[in-house]
């Protein structure tokens, strides 16, 4: 009996024994494991807030290097700057007491490898354990990662002239009148992945001839091109392996504080000049003579724009489709032109306008018909992300200068001979911007 309880009495002080190096061990990791989440909570924090610094200074032609380490400095992790390994100007080094800080740009590893907008900003920590030291003589370390990215003040899509959005339906681009289209200083893409034999991203199924130049412009599709009718092309389509695009963020335009019109309709015959400000819709009639002033035109209607017919003039002028669709149809004639200027067109947000001639609201998907006689231009960026758009020309020559046309889906047809000539000084830019992408 007592040697029963002296081995019991044994096995209970080895039980304990256990016991208090589990309860050793678990405190050990709770209170370590805690040290380390709440170094590599501080450490992302700083680093997002470096990453950002620097790609503010990039938008800025600062010096990014210099930005994103005073940043990372200011928020406790104070260190002595040198080369990275290896040495390039595209890297920084930050030293400090147990932690580095690595800035890239471009970045060297990773998916945003190459890319110049992107800049990779990388902490790692030394973390001074309580515990587990005893065990492991290294200790613990954390490595956190930011990515930013600096958009420079650029057009929506540099150098592309015609650019269908949708990244799904059939004839993202469709070329089928019996008019040439020649572009020139711009591209065309269709970010359409379609490419059945029977639903393309790009089709040619008319007879008049394609000609975009001079090299390297080109024409893109993501899906295939349908070259089936009798017109040339040229150069031919690129189709393999072309990426999809994602259209960078416009502003939204901000209408505030216009003067509110109501309907306005031009009979035939009669003339007219419209003052900037707020429609519930504008039309004129074939005969009728329009001319917009300077300034916003936001239209509200369901009715929307449109003209059957007439003339229609006006620079300086942006037209803002919150609803309806935009239809110069008719063989109308028109002259229309966005501001060519900066700070001459800015809404109450302080969005610059220049170089806008058509915003239509993404939240509106309304047609958008361009049919335009013998003599008609247009000059400034069309930007309609959810609308099928028509360029329908008749006559000899339908010229639209200095244009750049983004549409859900783009049609050309009709008779005429269409030229775009695309000039990036000439189109809408969007302002710089930064953000996180990782």
């Amino acid at each position: 009996m007592k040697k029963a309880r002296r081995s019991e009495s044994g096995q209970v002080f080895v039980i304990l024994v256990l016991v208090l190096l589990g309860l050793i061990g678990f405190t050990a990791l709770a209170v370590d494991g805690g040290m380390v989440y709440s170094e590599r909570r501080r450490a992302q924090n700083a680093a997002d807030a470096g990453a950002l610094a620097a790609a503010l200074a990039k938008t800025q032609s600062g010096d990014l290097h210099t930005a994103a380490l005073n940043r990372t400095n200011s928020n406790g992790y104070v260190t002595s700057w040198g080369p990275c390994n290896p040495a390039g100007f595209d890297c920084t080094l930050g030293t400090g007491s147990n932690w580095t800080v690595e800035v890239t740009n471009p970045p060297r590893v990773g998916d945003f490898a190459g890319y110049d907008e992107y800049i990779r900003l990388v902490i790692t920590t030394e973390v001074e354990a309580a515990f587990v030291h005893m065990f492991f003589e290294d200790g613990l370390q954390t490595t956190v990662e930011a990515i930013s990215r600096a958009w420079p003040a650029q057009p929506i899509l540099p150098g592309y002239a015609l650019y269908g959005a949708t990244k799904t339906e059939c004839k993202g681009l469709w070329f089928s009148g019996t008019g040439n289209t020649t572009i020139t200083g711009g591209s065309i893409f269709s970010n359409s992945d379609a490419n059945s034999a029977s639903c393309q991203s790009g089709v040619q199924d008319g007879s008049g001839d394609i000609a975009v130049g001079p090299p390297p412009m080109n024409i893109q599709v993501v899906g295939n091109f349908d070259m089936g009718g009798s017109g040339s092309v040229d150069p031919l389509p690129v189709m393999t392996e072309v990426p999809q695009d994602n259209l960078r963020p416009v502003p939204q335009p901000d209408c505030s504080g216009l003067t509110d019109y109501g309907k306005v309709l031009v009979n035939a015959g009669d003339s007219a000049t419209l003052e900037p400000g707020m429609y519930e819709s504008i039309s004129f009639k074939a005969g009728a003579s329009v001319t917009l002033n300077p300034g916003m035109y936001c239209l509200y209607g369901t009715k929307g724009f449109t003209g059957t017919g007439g003339s229609i003039t006006g620079t300086g002028v942006m037209i803002y489709m919150q609803d309806g669709g935009f239809n110069l149809g008719g063989n109308s004639l028109v002259a229309l032109a966005a501001e060519a200027s900066p700070g001459m067109l800015v809404d109450p947000a302080q969005n610059d306008w220049m170089g806008m001639l058509v915003y239509i609201d993404p939240s509106n998907s309304d047609d958008v018909k361009l049919t335009g006689t013998t003599g008609t231009t247009y000059t400034g960026t069309f930007y309609a992300a959810s609308s099928d758009c028509t360029i329908n020309g008749t006559g000899d020559d339908i010229g639209l200068l200095r244009t750049q046309i983004m549409c859900n889906t783009i049609k050309v047809t009709g008779t005429a001979q269409l030229t775009i000539e695309y000039d990036e000084d000439e189109v809408y830019s969007l302002p710089p911007a930064i953000d996180l992408a990782r």
